[in-house]
């Protein structure tokens, strides 16, 4: 991950390492504001401008994903090292995320690709529903 920032032209700095730390630590995909709170908590100085910043940089880069969840209006991001390709359930109460550890599109996938001669590079698919504990 390190090489990878470099690539880049950036330093891995103190604050991109907590930002690393918090999001590999997490279950779920974190907003910007639970990654601030969760370093405010940490107390590692750090103003939610830069959480921001850095969120941003590290997407630029690759190495951090971005998910817009559709009905929630604001972007999650997560790891992507280490993590394979996978989906994403939101309950409509609490705003629970859990991960989809699978893709059940490779089909689709290629069906798609035959039929319109593109060739798909990313794609997403986002469920939604109640958690267990809003049902």
């Amino acid at each position: 991950m390190n090489n990878e920032i470099r690539a880049a032209g950036k330093r891995m700095t103190r604050t991109r390492r907590a930002v690393l730390a918090t999001l590999g630590a997490a279950r779920y995909p974190l907003t910007p504001a639970e990654v601030y709170a969760r370093l405010k908590h940490q107390r590692v100085a750090i103003d939610p401008v830069t959480v921001y910043r850095n969120l941003t940089a590290l997407t630029d880069i690759g190495v951090i994903a971005r998910l817009a969840l559709h009905q929630e209006g604001q972007a999650r991001y997560e790891m992507k090292e280490g993590r394979h390709h996978h989906h994403h359930i939101r309950c409509r109460r609490c705003g629970r995320v859990a991960d989809l550890l699978l893709c059940p599109l490779k089909k689709l996938t290629a069906m798609i690709e035959r039929k319109t001669r593109f060739v798909v590079g990313d794609h997403s698919l986002e469920w939604s529903g109640w958690c267990p504990k809003c049902q």
